[in-house]
């Protein structure tokens, strides 16, 4: 009996740890796509996009006078350039033809980030959705529901290991160290992505991971934290035994002190 749910306890530890390394993955990716984490790398990939691909630049110095023009009667300049639409207040058209391009690019970031996709998460690569796609909040949002899903099979295990565990006050320690285990990779994730960063494709994959240090510090912390818990318990307990052995001793003294010895009857 003590060998299978040894062998049981083994199988479930391994699988916790797989999960924790899954959940510090999409807990990563999450934390990456947030908007104003990204937005200074999707400024870059945009900005090059719009001026290269879409020749956004020649087209508003284009119509930079017509939409001075428009704008003595209107609020605003409606233009399209390949296939997109930008909308450009009079204000911001007031300011020159520079910040007219920065404001079409912003808005293509915004659009590009918060685009609702029809298809499924992972239809979508099958679709051809991406390099946008990966770093959307359909995206960011995906991750988030697969972290919680990670976070919520970890704790079934960990009841799972309560139950297999011989000694519990070693639980903390064994949950402590596979959290720490699985925190290892996310040390340089980042690096080791950004050294694809100059190509185009890949470089997308590097925004990804560029909080991975992060959940490095995170999971590591919380590891640590349990480790020392499960310690401090031993410690407890080995007190507490000890100070059980010294009450024995005590009460056993005190009952010889208190044990009279018998009077010889008088002849």
């Amino acid at each position: 009996m003590g060998v299978i749910r040894g062998s049981l306890f083994v199988i479930v530890s391994v699988l916790l740890l797989i999960f924790l390394l899954a959940g510090n993955l999409f807990l990563t990716v999450n934390i990456s796509l947030n908007y104003e984490n990204i937005k200074p790398k999707l400024v870059e990939e945009v900005r090059s996009l719009a001026i290269e691909d879409f020749n956004l630049k020649k087209k508003v110095n284009e119509d930079y006078p017509k939409m001075q023009t428009t704008c003595e009667t209107n609020s605003e300049y409606v233009f399209s350039q390949n296939s997109e639409v930008f909308v450009i207040p009079c204000e911001v058209i007031a300011q020159g033809s520079e910040p007219v391009l920065e404001y079409s690019i912003n808005s293509l970031i915004e659009e590009y980030y918060y685009k609702e996709y029809d298809c499924d998460f992972l239809d979508c690569f099958k679709e051809g959705e991406p390099p946008f796609f990966i770093i959307s909040k359909t995206a960011q949002d995906y991750c988030k529901s697969k972290f919680f899903l990670a976070l919520i099979i970890s704790l079934i295990l960990i009841a799972l290991m309560f139950l297999l565990i011989e000694n519990r006050t070693n639980l903390p320690i064994v949950v402590g160290t596979l959290l720490v285990i699985s925190s290892l990779p996310f040390i340089k994730l980042n690096w080791l992505f950004s050294i694809f960063a100059e190509k185009s494709f890949l470089g997308f994959f590097s925004i990804l991971v560029n909080r991975s240090y992060k959940v490095f510090l995170i999971s590591a912390i919380l590891g640590v934290i349990l480790v020392g818990i499960g310690i401090a318990m031993k410690f407890f307990r080995i007190g507490f035994k000890i100070s059980e052995i010294f009450s024995k001793f005590s009460k056993n003294k005190d009952e010889k002190i208190s044990i009279k010895p018998a009077k010889k009857k008088s002849k």
